[in-house]
């Protein structure tokens, strides 16, 4: 039916920026972790390398030295671009909403909302 479309094209929009934000708020979310020194990621990564390595003390403390240093390189390297992303990030979001209902305005506020809450408890 004909105004089947519209919603049809609405909500593969909506999916695919779902699933672009998704893969990008993960990728963003273990950088930032990593950027940010989150005991759970971070913590998680070094235990785990130790533990699956059987690394010594000493190794596991250079092992942390050598992440503190990536950490360290990757905030340098994206801080220029991070307004940009964080731009980008919103301008999605707002394109999203004017597609939306009201109700569906205010699920996705609540998604946004979780999200950005999960996304803060990995900083």
């Amino acid at each position: 039916p004909p105004m089947q479309r519209p919603k049809e094209i609405a909500f593969a929009l909506l999916a695919a920026a779902f699933i672009a934000g998704g893969a990008l708020g993960y990728a963003g979310g273990r950088y930032v972790a990593a950027r940010e020194g989150a005991p759970g990621e971070r913590g998680a990564t070094r235990r785990y390398l130790a533990e699956r390595l059987d690394l010594t003390g000493g190794q596991a403390a250079a092992v942390d030295t050598i992440l503190d240093a990536r950490r360290r390189e990757m905030t340098r390297i994206i801080a220029p671009v991070q307004p940009q992303l964080d731009s980008s990030r919103q301008e999605a979001r707002r394109k999203i909403m004017a597609l939306l209902t009201p109700e569906q305005q205010r699920r996705f506020q609540e998604l946004l909302a979780e999200h950005d809450k999960q996304e803060g408890n990995r900083k």
